[in-house]
């Protein structure tokens, strides 16, 4: 008998957001919530501070700072993302869908800010890619630089088939962000994939052991 549905779109085009209902709503919006004040108060301090590089890695994923303008308020709203650097640009996704909210400032108006790590910021152009040959070869490895946060689409990247992860994330959109003079941008030490995290996370663990060597010897003076 032929498939009354058809045949299975192909790996990487987009579909229609889930509806979300009771429980599966109420995380969302607390995660959505969370997410805000760990921004606010935490990531993007560390960003403005110029020490976003310490803190990226392979177990917490790396981060850039986009910042976009306000749809309806005009004013610059600066938020952090997991990102990869590939075909001469950084490329990020809406994890909350098209309603997450820095997307749809992006749609309104596409010129942003970017910052990357260990980098300085840089006036960008975001678009929307929804080619699925581009989402195909794109997202499975932006999700797994995400590492753990990566998790939250429902599967564990590093684990998980190309077509597993571009079936979890079918209804989040990708965005390519390029430098808004058309040069190609390159990935860096800093950047996912990049080895720049090895010293820092050495050097951060040297003085952590040596803090606590301090601290017990003044505790026994």
């Amino acid at each position: 008998m032929p498939d009354v549905g058809g045949a299975p779109p192909p790996a990487g085009t987009m579909r229609e957001a889930p509806v979300l209902t009771g429980m599966a709503r109420t995380a969302s919006q607390a995660s959505q919530t969370a997410f805000r004040y760990a921004n606010r108060y935490l990531v993007i301090p560390l960003h403005r501070a110029g020490l976003a590089a310490w803190v990226g890695g392979p177990l917490g994923g790396w981060q850039c700072l986009l910042t976009t303008i306000g749809r309806t308020s005009g004013l610059r709203r600066e938020t952090p993302l997991g990102y990869i650097v590939m075909d001469g640009a950084a490329w990020v996704m809406a994890g909350y869908g098209p309603r997450t909210r820095w997307y749809r400032n992006i749609l309104a108006e596409p010129r942003v800010d970017l910052r990357l790590p260990g980098r300085c910021r840089f006036a960008a152009l975001a678009e929307e890619v929804d080619d699925p040959q581009i989402r195909a070869r794109v997202i499975p490895p932006l999700c797994r630089s995400m590492a753990l946060p990566g998790m939250m689409i429902g599967c564990v990247p590093a684990t998980s088939t190309d077509e597993h992860i571009l079936d979890c994330v079918s209804w989040v959109p990708l965005v390519r962000i390029g430098p808004v003079d058309g040069s190609a941008l390159l990935p860096g030490a800093e950047d996912p994939g990049g080895r720049g995290w090895i010293w820092r996370h050495v050097a951060i663990t040297a003085a952590t052991v040596g803090l606590l060597a301090l601290l017990r010897r003044l505790l026994r003076g």
